[in-house]
């Protein structure tokens, strides 16, 4: 087992070094320290091997549980709710189970799976209003992938849709409160592969409760020059989350979307972003500016749903592979062009 393998595990584990250090000792009887899980991971020592054997017989333990996604920025129209539905669909095609999580409270996701179904959600008393304000638990608000909840409409992927009501939360001040969502989220994690939360396009309480309850941070930003500006702001609000609530989050990854491949200003803002985030986080593959998305919206479809072979939304497919493990997540380059890609096509 080498560094970088044990920290994935850790990670999956939701363990901090600390955690791990306790864990080792007490399964080992030794007295490890957390400098020395640093020095493992980062590959300065040797990792023994009943080190390795421990490590592998305490996920074997935990069992499998579902890796958490979410798709987080302060800023509006970035394209976070677009990725959201689209990577959950893609992860859903290969016949994994899958939960779309909406915490935005304008439930932009919720209405493209439902439609009018949002209202009928509400008056059932099936959103994350219901979870994260009134307790009930998550299971009880999921809607299954396939069941219809006013007729002819019925979403993609199991969903646990969104209410304006959600917006009281900034209100709530308790001891706590901001690990509600990842606390609901353990009565479901152990029936999924993977969970996909879609987060407001604020800093507030929700965007810190999607955070904490993650494995996964991924960043969606337009290459626009004032947007790549605010990047480091939800950076900063990632860090404190790690350092406070979650020390097992893991920034996956930069995400460009609306990327014109015939602009300057597009390719230059790609070429910033790539040098400017090095070894902090990779920058994905853009998704290019397409009518694909916003054709699909009209429908109330989701764009790769509709059009499975256009060029534009296959961007999550090959990002759900990466994500899957079937192959590496796919990254920017700069010197390529993205040919074949027409941010016009239809």
């Amino acid at each position: 087992m080498n560094g970088e393998r044990m920290r994935e595990l850790r990670q999956q584990l939701r363990f901090s070094q600390a955690d791990l250090k306790e864990a080792l000792n007490q399964m080992l009887g030794r007295s490890y320290d957390k400098p020395k899980i640093s020095r493992w991971e980062n590959g300065r020592d040797p990792i023994p091997a009943d080190v390795s054997m421990a490590l592998n017989r305490l996920v074997e333990g935990k069992g499998r549980e579902a890796r958490t996604i979410v798709f987080a920025n302060q800023k509006g129209g970035v394209g976070k709710t677009t990725s959201a539905l689209n990577l959950a669909y893609a992860l859903s095609r290969g016949d994994h189970r899958v939960l779309l999580v909406d915490m935005d409270p304008q439930a932009t996701a919720t209405v493209a799976l439902l439609a009018d179904g949002a209202v009928e959600a509400y008056r059932q008393r099936r959103t994350m209003a219901q979870v994260i304000l009134g307790d009930v638990p998550i299971a009880e608000v999921i809607i299954k992938a396939g069941e219809e909840i006013i007729p002819d409409r019925a979403p993609l992927c199991d969903l646990a849709a969104s209410h304006i009501d959600l917006a009281e939360t900034d209100g709530r001040r308790e001891p706590g409160f901001d690990i509600t969502l990842r606390e609901a989220l353990e009565q479901v994690r152990d029936r999924y592969d993977f969970i996909v939360i879609d987060a407001p396009p604020n800093l507030g309480m929700l965007t810190w409760m999607s955070l904490a309850a993650a494995d996964d941070v991924m960043i969606p930003v337009r290459t626009e020059p004032y947007d790549t500006m605010g990047v480091g702001l939800i950076l900063g609000t990632i860090n404190k989350v790690q350092r406070r609530l979650n020390p097992a989050l893991r920034l996956a990854g930069i995400l460009p979307t609306q990327y014109g491949r015939r602009k300057s200003v597009d390719r230059e803002v790609l070429a910033h972003l790539v040098q400017a985030m090095g070894d902090i986080a990779p920058v994905l593959e853009p998704v290019p500016n397409s009518a694909v998305f916003g054709h699909a919206a009209r429908n109330g479809r989701i764009a790769l749903e509709a059009s499975p072979s256009s060029a534009a939304p296959s961007v999550y497919l090959r990002l759900a592979a990466g994500i899957i493990g079937d192959t590496p997540l796919p990254r920017a380059d700069v010197d390529v062009s993205y040919a074949g890609i027409d941010e016009d096509e239809v």
